[in-house]
C-alpha cells in the first residue's frame, strides 16, 4: 500500500461516512476527522488503512498537533482532503428574530473551521508540490435559504475561500473545488423533530422544482468528487460546482 492518504472532514456524518467508507474499500489510507461521535464508522475503523483524529475543527491548536503526530506515526502522506464538516442552522428563524449568539456559532463552525483545516493541511502539501481538495458547499450559495441565514452564509464564504485558494496555490500545484448540492436524500433519524420537519416541507417544495424531481444521492455526490480528486483533473480549480437535478 503506498503512502499516499485522503482526509475527510466530517467523516460521522451522512455524506462523510459514506465517502469514508467508499474509499477505505478501495484500500486508500484514509484519515478520518470526527469531533466525537463515531457511529457510523464502526465497520471500517478496524481496517489498518484508516485512521481516526478526533478534534473540534474551531480548535487549531489541537487539530494541528493531532495531524503532526498521525503523520509521525503513520509516515502517510496526504494529497486529498474531502471537508463534508459542517454546521447546519438549526433555530429555523428569519435574520431579524435569530439569536445573535446561534448566528456566530454556525459562522464559527463552518468559516473558521473550513479555514483552520486548510490552515493545518495546505502547508503540507505544498512540500510535495501537490494536493486535491473538495470544499462542501450548497446550493444556497446561490439562492439563499429563509429562516436560515447564517448557514447560507458561510456556505457562500466557502465557495469564496475556495476561489481564493485556487489561485494562490495553483503555483503549488494544489487544486480546489467546491461541491455545491440542492437536496440530498439522507438519514434523518438522529435529527430533531423540528429539523426533520423544516426538511420535509423545505425539500418538499423544492423537490417539485427539480426537473430530475429526485434528491441528490450519495452516489450522485461521489461520482463528481471522485473525478475532480483524480489524476484526469489537472486543470479545474477554484470552481463551484451545483448538483441540483438540473434546477437553476
Amino acid at each position: 500500500m503506498e503512502n499516499n492518504a485522503i482526509i475527510i472532514s466530517g467523516a460521522n456524518g451522512n455524506v462523510g461516512s459514506y465517502f469514508a467508507r467508499k474509499f477505505a474499500d478501495k484500500q486508500d489510507n484514509v484519515i478520518l476527522i470526527i469531533r466525537n461521535k463515531a457511529d457510523r464508522l464502526k465497520d471500517i475503523l478496524e481496517k489498518p488503512n484508516v485512521k481516526l483524529i478526533q478534534a473540534d475543527l474551531n480548535n487549531f491548536t489541537l487539530l494541528k498537533s493531532k495531524f503532526q503526530q498521525l503523520l509521525k506515526e503513520t509516515k502517510w502522506q496526504p494529497e486529498k482532503i474531502i471537508h463534508t464538516a459542517t454546521v447546519r442552522s438549526h433555530d429555523f428563524k428569519p435574520l431579524a428574530e435569530t439569536d445573535p449568539q446561534i448566528w456566530q456559532d454556525i459562522i464559527q463552525g463552518n468559516i473558521i473551521g473550513t479555514f483552520n483545516l486548510l490552515r493545518v493541511v495546505i502547508p503540507v502539501f505544498r512540500k510535495h508540490s501537490y494536493g486535491k481538495i473538495i470544499l462542501f458547499g450548497s446550493n444556497v450559495s446561490r439562492i439563499g435559504l429563509p429562516k436560515g441565514s447564517a448557514y447560507a452564509a458561510s456556505k457562500s464564504a466557502i465557495a469564496n475561500i475556495s476561489r481564493t485558494v485556487a489561485a494562490e496555490e495553483a503555483k503549488n500545484n494544489i487544486i480546489i473545488n467546491t461541491v455545491s448540492p440542492g437536496p440530498i436524500k439522507i438519514d434523518e433519524s438522529h435529527f430533531s423533530e423540528s429539523y426533520r420537519r423544516f426538511r420535509a416541507e423545505y425539500y418538499k417544495e423544492k423537490v417539485k422544482n427539480i426537473p430530475l424531481k429526485r434528491s441528490a444521492t450519495f452516489e450522485d455526490l461521489f461520482g463528481l468528487s471522485n473525478f475532480l480528486l483524480s489524476k484526469e483533473n489537472s486543470y479545474i480549480t477554484g470552481e463551484e460546482f451545483f448538483i441540483t437535478g438540473g434546477k437553476l
